[in-house]
């Protein structure tokens, strides 16, 4: 990286923000009107895109930089904030699925599509947040509550879709558009402008950069629901600001200190990032999911405290020897298939677990499938069990 001198307000001259502002918005306007509406193909749409922000990040680490308000080694622990506010995204995200359901992501799911999504935003982002932050700590370091609403509404203003502004029709369009696009969009610019002023771009490239890898990763995206969308989108970047606001007027030392000292955070990480798997699990987001054995009846193939790994499947993608779960009155099977039969021109599986002397006693009906066992991870699930029983 270019060391760059550190500008000093009373001696610099406007010439650098002026062509950052220049820069910015050509590179906005090229992106959006130029690039991909005119010139299609992989050079429109994401080689001259890319090249025009790296430039502009050229740019920025070239001229001379702004601190931003955070002391140095409260820097990281600044960084682990937006991870936090990050994961309160994903949440809100993963509440919004829950609320409209959950469908096929859009974009490229291929290797080289998700290589090259992510080269192409990765450089939009860089580029704005480094922006955000040089902008916000020159101009507005001592006032923070003039500058955060204005510069989060300039960005607000870049980030809407010029070419979707064109289509807008009627009243309930443009409500709707209002409530998907501009009240999410000026909240989550609060708190990334907000992050830039703190620490300057790595917190907000940190914040933003893992929210965009997580939609451009995720096989599976929220449904269109816009009352959800708006109000999830506009509350969790809120709800982060404040966060952050509280713990670092209040604890950012203590939370500095302790890294200090030598007390990772990667623990607190591990566990946000297992809580939402778990989230992911419990509302059928995965094709595939865990459930702990409870009883002998699969001995000696599945014990009691082992968990199977079951992929979600109907009763046409199963066959003699699979291992399948099912309900049966309050509870959810797993048992094998040995036999199939048909009834009334419905298909029936017949089951038996491996450790019983008899088949189970009604069949099972192919639609009442609900997956079947792929993989077992002995002992994993003792201690659940010991959990359960000593609750």
């Amino acid at each position: 990286m270019i060391n760059s001198p550190v500008l000093h307000l009373n001696r610099q001259s406007h010439k650098y923000s002026l062509v950052l502002l220049v820069g910015l918005l050509t590179a906005f306007l090229l992106d959006n009107l130029v690039f991909g509406p005119r010139w299609g193909g992989f050079i429109g749409n994401y080689l001259l895109p890319s090249l025009t922000w790296a430039l502009l990040i050229v740019y920025l680490l070239r001229i001379p930089r702004v601190r931003p308000v955070a002391k140095i080694r409260h820097r990281i622990p600044v960084n682990w904030l937006a991870v936090l506010c990050a994961v309160i995204g994903l949440l809100a995200v993963l509440l919004q699925g829950g609320m409209s359901g959950f469908g096929n992501s859009p974009y490229d799911r291929r290797l080289m599509g998700i290589a090259i999504n992510l080269v192409t935003l990765g450089a939009v982002l860089i580029a704005t947040e480094m922006c955000r932050a040089w902008l916000i700590n020159r101009y507005f370091r001592l006032r923070p509550l003039t500058g955060i609403p204005l510069l989060a509404s300039f960005f607000t203003i870049l980030a809407i879709p010029l070419t979707k502004l064109g289509t807008l029709q009627g009243g309930e369009a443009i409500t709707k558009f209002i409530g998907t696009n501009l009240f999410p969009e000026l909240s989550q610019n609060l708190l990334l402008t907000y992050l830039a002023y703190l620490g300057g771009a790595v917190p907000a490239i940190v914040y933003n950069g893992i929210l965009v890898a997580i939609e451009y990763l995720s096989p599976i995206l929220p449904n269109e629901g816009w009352i959800a969308q708006t109000l999830l989108g506009t509350l969790a970047p809120l709800l982060g600001l404040l966060l952050v606001y509280q713990l670092y007027n209040e604890d950012i030392a203590k939370i500095a200190r302790r890294i200090n000292e030598g007390e990772s955070l990667w623990g607190w990480a591990f566990t946000g990032v297992a809580a939402i798997l778990i989230l992911w699990f419990s509302m059928g987001v995965f094709a595939y999911a865990p459930r702990v054995i409870v009883s002998a009846s699969m001995q000696p193939t599945m014990n009691i405290g082992d968990v199977v790994i079951i992929k979600r499947a109907t009763g046409d993608e199963v066959q003699v020897g699979d291992v399948i779960m099912f309900p049966l009155n309050n509870m959810k099977v797993t048992h094998r298939i040995v036999d199939e039969t048909v009834e009334e021109g419905k298909k029936k599986y017949i089951t038996q677990g491996d450790g019983n002397l008899e088949r189970d006693t009604d069949p099972v009906p192919a639609q009442a499938v609900q997956g079947k066992v792929v993989t077992v991870i002995p002992k994993a699930g003792l201690l659940t069990i010991q959990i359960r029983n000593f609750s």
